[in-house]
């Protein structure tokens, strides 16, 4: 069975072409389509029990306006179906789309169906450029910060399915805006498909993106990049014992390619315990010695860069090993978070990343 979850708020003027596009489209299917309502003031749940008289229509409604979130989770909970797919009332996510997303995850053995506006033959239309700066800064953000979300061309998307019994929703947050960001994140083992789609332009009602909606997605944000957020601490502290290290051995008299080196290494082994014991302490698979292998090997290109950057800077331009040093680090820095963040400390199985 397929559960269609639309929370609405404020869109009568649309619900009744969506559930009708929605029906045709699904006909032949055994389906429902669970109606999640924050009290829209215009009549919208008036209007949708209109249509539960020709429809099947499961309706919710909620006191307040509580979030797009919390009602796709609310949603999801009351739905019958095995295979749940998440879309938006405002028509811009065809239903026409429908069967296909279904089966991708019946048929094409994907875990979560994504309707992707940014990959080949998907198309946006009625968009000005502000909008698209806007759209494209928040699909880089999400990527930059989550790596759990780079296996998908438009993670922010809205209009996605999934099977009920290979994903969990129960460490969703409520509050979370992008729901989509949030099943990724929490369910990094899941094989993942994306489908082009055409996104249409808004004909009826009003949008609801607003600044309000900006910093939920920015606090939604920060809150799902906590990793990321440790991932820097650590390395803050270790460029503080790599530097000392360095600083104690010149001290000592050794020269800057020997030190540099060694204090290369002990940072290394400060980082990678740290982060084995707190950034990572979820997803640590194998014995210590194992990832504390595989994480020289995931940082060699970040470790090398780091430290012939320092060497060759102390030989030609900067006569302060610290300073050589400090530059090396920042070099390599990035290296060593993309590497090790999907290499030593990965999920337990493999994400495939698939295109139909």
């Amino acid at each position: 069975m397929l559960s269609v979850v639309v929370p609405t708020y404020n869109e009568r003027d649309n619900i009744r072409e969506l559930v009708e596009r929605i029906s045709s489209s699904l006909a032949g299917f055994e389906y429902e389509i669970v109606i999640v309502d924050d009290s829209s003031p215009d009549g919208t749940a008036l209007e949708t029990e209109r249509l539960a008289l020709e429809h099947p229509i499961k309706l919710m409604v909620r006191e307040r306006r509580m979030g797009l979130g919390s009602a796709v989770v609310e949603g999801a909970r009351i739905a019958d179906g095995d295979v749940i797919v998440v879309m938006d009332a405002d028509l811009q996510h065809p239903p026409e789309l429908l069967p296909r997303l279904y089966g991708m995850i019946v048929d094409g053995g994907c875990d979560i169906a994504v309707a992707s506006r940014r990959m080949g033959g998907a198309s946006i239309t009625g968009w000005s450029m502000w909008r698209k700066v806007i759209s494209s800064s928040a699909t880089l953000a999400a990527r930059a910060l989550l790596p759990e979300v780079r296996r998908v061309r438009d993670p922010l998307s809205g209009y996605f399915a999934y099977r009920k019994d290979r994903v969990r929703l129960d460490s969703l947050s409520p509050k979370g805006f992008k729901v989509l960001l949030e099943i990724l994140t929490s369910n990094r083992e899941a094989h993942v498909c994306e489908v082009p789609y055409s996104f249409g332009a808004r004909g009826r009602g009003k949008s609801k993106l607003d600044v309000r909606v900006a910093i939920d997605y920015l606090t939604q944000l920060m809150r799902l990049s906590v990793r990321t957020l440790k991932f820097t601490v650590v390395g803050g502290s270790g460029v503080a014992v790599n530097l000392g290290a360095l600083a104690s051995l010149r001290t000592l008299g050794i020269v800057h390619v020997m030190a540099a080196a060694v204090a290369i290494e002990v940072s290394v082994l400060w980082n990678f315990t740290w982060n084995d014991m707190w950034t990572f302490s979820d997803s640590r698979s194998g014995r210590f010695g194992g990832r504390l292998a595989r994480y020289h090997g995931a940082t060699a290109a970040g470790l090398l860069t780091q430290y012939a950057v320092s060497v060759l800077l102390y030989w030609t331009l900067l006569p302060s090993s610290l300073l050589a040093q400090l530059v090396g680090i920042v070099a390599g820095f990035g290296a060593n978070y993309l590497l090790s963040s999907s290499m030593v400390w990965k999920p337990g199985s493999v994400v495939e990343y698939k295109l139909m």
